[in-house]
């Protein structure tokens, strides 16, 4: 993915005027009106995926990191040349017009519009046998569900358009709530399944990132279609917890398609997921929320951990540099953001890794009134992630909760929104689960809709209802 590649598929998302500053570049804006008008052809498919891949890549940036992770008590990014990492995280709310309430959205849009650009042009790729075409709308079906989810991860009950594959000219697509938008990345998601079945034992007909097999092998339309299933699952336990309209059904959709993309557990592979790759070497991109100097643990996160958990070597007691500001002061570093550490510019980036999906599944079985199984799914991964003793079988939900809440924290920190998106499902984004971090501290469980999205309507603010 280099950077010549990522302009081209910046131009070809339709998304941002590129401009022709040098003479051995060509006219970027010509290039994506002329290849969706003319058709597409096996190489530009190529450059389309790799486009999508890439818009998705660049959206798994610092913010998606250090934002959920600081309003769920993980993290903080001190710096007191901008203290809006923390006023606007844990303090007042988030301001719409500034980088921290107009973040995580604009790019999850240009994405799906590289997915729409996939999906509503295959046809047109003649050279691609209908296997092929089936197999690639799969992949980007996928990837479209997975940025509309990011938008309900950060902004929840404010809801989200999802039509949005509209011509420039038409008005902006309506907002729908959280509710209906859930249900609408699952169907999408079996969509994508469907699409990924059809294409049978055919391979993509594009190259793939060394992320798609560098833990775990999900390079074929039919492991792809396991991993989907696998946040499929994801998404229907989240249905089932919806605070508004909650589907109690989902709770056995979410076990039947976690059970499909788990198959068999096995120790060895609990970090197996798709993964983002970095690189230091011209032209690529390095980590870009990892060697943050500014980067440090809330003193939670290190002083939660139960002794002898394995996964504590991810934290550090020794902070360095900055160590207090803003109202905050920690001690704890996490491995993951010393700047000192070079492995850390190319430390890749899970998706949605099997250990994740292990522990999602408990959740569900939890709700569902499993409790056994659930205990049995927890204790997979605390017994072999955490080196730590099984637990007894759950006495009640709420224990299972409080479990399940522990594990996925140390298995998934620093890894993206989950354990923000954890608190605010079971309700313990508040005084009486957490304590205040600042004076101000206003528990912010969403940011706001940013004020160019107000602005493109007319400086309204968007509502929802659900029926």
């Amino acid at each position: 993915m280099t950077k010549r590649i990522m302009a081209l598929v910046a131009a070809l998302a339709l998304t941002t005027a590129a401009c022709k500053d040098a003479t051995s570049i060509p006219d970027l804006n010509n290039v994506s009106s002329s290849l969706l008008a003319t058709g597409l052809n096996r190489a530009s498919v190529q450059l389309l995926a790799t486009g999508l891949l890439n818009a998705d890549r660049g959206n798994a940036g610092e913010t998606y990191i250090v934002f959920p992770e600081t309003m769920a008590r993980d993290l903080y990014r001190i710096d007191n040349a901008e203290n809006r990492w923390i006023t606007q995280m844990i303090g007042q709310a988030a301001d719409p017009s500034a980088f921290t309430g107009g973040s995580l959205w604009a790019g999850y849009y240009v994405a799906i519009k590289s997915a729409n650009n996939i999906i509503d042009n295959i046809k047109t790729a003649t050279d691609l046998s209908p296997a092929e075409q089936a197999a690639t709308v799969g992949l980007a079906q996928t990837f479209k569900a997975l940025q509309y989810w990011h938008v309900v991860e950060m902004r929840d009950s404010l809801g989200l358009p999802i039509a949005v594959d509209n011509p420039i000219s038409a008005p902006p697509a309506a907002f729908v709530c959280k509710s209906d938008g859930l249900a609408y990345i699952s169907s999408l998601l079996d969509s994508a399944y469907t699409s990924l079945q059809a294409a049978g034992a055919t391979a993509f007909p594009f190259a793939l990132p060394a992320g798609f097999t560098s833990n775990g092998d999900y390079s074929t339309p039919a492991a792809f279609a396991l991993w989907n299933r696998g946040i499929k699952g994801k998404v229907e336990f989240y249905r089932g917890m919806d605070h508004t309209h909650p589907n109690v059904a989902s709770f056995a959709t979410s076990v039947a398609a976690l059970t499909q993309a788990l198959g068999t557990l096995g120790a060895s592979t609990l970090t197996n997921s798709v993964y983002y790759t970095y690189s230091t070497s011209p032209g690529e991109r390095e980590s870009p929320f990892a060697g943050d100097a500014a980067v440090h643990l809330n003193p939670s996160a290190g002083d939660s951990l139960q002794a002898g958990d394995l996964r504590g070597s991810k934290i550090l007691h020794t902070c360095t540099g900055l160590c207090s500001g803003s109202g905050v002061t920690t001690t704890y570093d996490m491995a993951y953001a010393v700047a000192a550490d070079p492995t850390n510019l190319t430390r890749p980036f899970a998706i949605l890794k099997n250990d994740e999906m292990i522990l999602l599944r408990a959740q569900a079985e939890i709700e569902a009134g499993q409790l056994a199984a659930a205990t049995a799914d927890v204790n997979f991964v605390r017994t072999n992630e955490g080196g730590l003793p099984a637990l007894a079988t759950f006495a009640s939900a709420t224990a299972g909760r409080a479990a399940v809440m522990y594990e996925k924290r140390y298995s998934l920190l620093f890894e993206g929104a989950q354990r923000f998106v954890d608190l605010r499902a079971y309700g313990f984004l508040n005084a009486a689960h957490l304590k205040k971090e600042t004076a101000a501290d206003i528990f912010q469980s969403t940011l706001p809709i940013p004020q160019a999205e107000i602005n493109g309507r007319g400086g309204a603010q968007p509502t929802v209802t659900c029926p």
